[in-house]
């Protein structure tokens, strides 16, 4: 049974009572209640691993934040965390992860474009012990 009928890139909190998609807007699972809309156009939704703030990309690239009460289902107003060079904003996957600790792993471009991305493979064989 679908449980929302717009959005991708769905993330559940860490807690497992709340979901997160595309849009960026969040709802309770599996419910009851209705879905609250945080921005349009943003995509890829990530919660912080203690489920207090919700972290989305807008199509220019900057990486946003929401802080979430989930006891009055509230979001602060969105602030800016960083400019990313994230490599296409509203690709459905999700491009960058946040660390227990706060910090954040991102795929990103190089500054200058001009460097290919490079690919190791069995890598594993040349880390020595």
């Amino acid at each position: 049974m679908p449980f929302a009928t717009r959005g991708a890139e769905a993330q559940f909190s860490p807690d497992g009572k709340w979901i997160a998609y595309t849009g960026i807007s969040i709802q309770p699972f599996p419910g009851p209640g209705g879905r609250i809309q945080i921005s349009e156009g943003d995509s890829q939704p990530r919660w912080s691993r203690d489920g207090r703030q919700i972290f989305y990309v807008q199509p220019d690239r900057k990486l946003m934040v929401v802080n979430f009460d989930p006891t009055t289902a509230t979001v602060s107003a969105p602030r800016q965390v960083f400019q990313t060079r994230i490599v296409a904003p509203n690709f459905d996957m999700f491009q960058y992860d946040v660390a227990p600790n706060g910090r954040f792993l991102i795929n990103s471009l190089p500054a200058d474009h001009a460097s290919p991305l490079t690919l190791v493979t069995n890598w594993t064989t040349l880390v020595k012990e």
